[in-house]
């Protein structure tokens, strides 16, 4: 018969074994890929804004006759090659910004019912999250997060 310690050892090699080889399909880390060579526009109102971590997050309202912008303040590494998306048009869509200050001292400066424009880059891995880049408050400050990050790449490979 095992003694107890022999039983625990086995209990918890046992559960590790079990847990271990558990795929992660979190985004999270360095395993997001977004395609920096499409920058999306959107445009709305804020239904929800979450500064927990560990991401920024805001749900927003689309506008359902969203166009391309003619300014861009703080943003004109995007001016020439933004687009607005048909299917973003009219929806309710999240936001992450990326897990900086930056984005998380807008914490008391976005609120529901603010009017935002914001910049994103899609996740070219499901479920194809939209990362923020760029935000226009409802006061008109403009706030960029400047240079690429690692898990940007110029374009979704198939």
């Amino acid at each position: 018969m095992p003694t107890r310690r022999e039983t625990l050892a086995l209990f918890t090699g046992a559960a590790v074994t079990l847990v271990a080889p558990l795929p992660a399909w979190a985004h999270h880390g360095f395993t997001g890929r977004y395609d920096d060579a499409r920058p999306i526009y959107v445009e709305g109102i804020v239904r929800s804004a979450s500064f927990r971590r560990p991401h920024p997050i805001i749900e927003m309202q689309v506008d359902a006759d969203l166009t391309t912008p003619s300014d861009l303040p703080e943003g004109e590494e995007f001016a020439d090659f933004v687009e607005v998306r048909e299917a973003d048009r009219g929806r309710i869509i999240d936001v992450e910004y990326p897990p900086v200050g930056l984005f998380f001292g807008l914490e008391g400066r976005i609120a529901p019912g603010d009017r935002i424009a914001t910049i994103v880059f899609q996740n070219c891995r499901p479920p194809h999250q939209l990362r923020g880049q760029w935000i226009r408050l409802h006061d008109g400050e403009a706030v960029v997060r400047r240079g690429r990050m690692q898990t940007e790449e110029p374009g979704c490979s198939s």
